[in-house]
């Protein structure tokens, strides 16, 4: 399978470098520096695995005509001036994992409705240093129709993925699973940012926990006003959703205390570093 990865920066190097690995042709879009380091060196992945990997990296797109699957990985604030650099790109389909809920809109103005595949990705890595990157989380990468359909692409990127060693899975309501890591970022990684605390931390301060509450019942409200449910799916089990959406307030918030002193007892302190919340794309 032939993957572009547009904005290779920590998260896209891990899953340009499984990949590749794995036998799967993967092509990263990267900053200069980086692409020219990767190109000359090869990527050096740490952390929760360790290995060297030659994978072809470029800091444009020129030279490329095609992909199987185009994943962007770069953030919103980026994505049309990103976009640009590959609108000439024929794919048998496009995927952002980034963070928030109108990426597929923006996807669709370039490529189409019929090309955009819905994501999103739990992993967490950090870039070191050019062509060196840290990974902090092997979380689980979500792609899914938009229209809740099975699809061959998904079932093969689901598959590139699995094979690959990274964990990954076809979502039913693509959607709902977007929304609901929104739910969940919108208020532990702004809150881990300024604090400059791991977010189990922030989970355990009932201040801080009464926050990331309303927070979060705000984007859950959004959603609801959109038609959309968030998902109960296993991922999200360290919390318990229902009590996330639907308990008193205070009952949400004790939770919510509870899962962060579990963190803290378990010296977990990675769950989300401060640094780079592994929710971040």
């Amino acid at each position: 399978m032939r993957v572009v990865i547009l904005g290779a920066g920590g998260v896209g190097s891990v899953i340009a470098g499984y990949l590749t690995r794995a036998g799967d042709e993967a092509i990263m879009i990267a900053r200069p520096g980086h692409a020219a380091a990767v190109q000359q060196r090869g990527l050096q992945l740490r952390g929760l695995d360790n290995f060297h990997v030659h994978v072809p990296a470029l800091a444009e797109a020129n030279s490329l005509h095609d992909a199987d699957m185009l994943i962007i990985a770069v953030k919103t604030k980026d994505m049309d001036r990103a976009l640009a650099g590959v609108a000439h790109l024929r794919v048998g389909g496009v995927a952002s994992i980034q963070n928030g809920v109108v990426k597929n809109e923006q996807l669709a103005r370039v490529f189409g409705w019929d090309k955009v595949v819905g994501s999103t990705t739990m992993i967490g890595a950090t870039l070191v240093r050019d062509g060196e990157v840290e990974y902090t989380l092997d979380g689980i990468t979500f792609f899914g129709e938009l229209d809740n359909r099975p699809s061959s692409r998904v079932a093969q990127i689901v598959e590139a993925f699995v094979r690959s060693g990274l964990k990954a899975a076809a979502a039913d309501d693509i959607v709902s699973v977007e929304w609901t890591k929104q739910a969940f970022q919108n208020p532990f990684a702004p809150l881990s940012a300024i604090t400059r605390l791991p977010v189990h931390q922030i989970w355990s301060s009932p201040q801080l926990a009464t926050l990331a509450v309303h927070m979060f019942r705000e984007v859950a409200a959004v959603a609801t006003a959109h038609g959309v449910s968030l998902s109960e799916h296993p991922a999200w089990s360290l919390f318990n959703m229902r009590i996330m959406r639907d308990a008193t307030f205070e009952e949400a918030v004790r939770k919510l205390v509870e899962v962060g002193h579990q963190g803290t007892a378990s010296g977990r302190s990675h769950i989300i570093p401060s640094r780079c919340p592994s929710w971040k794309t």
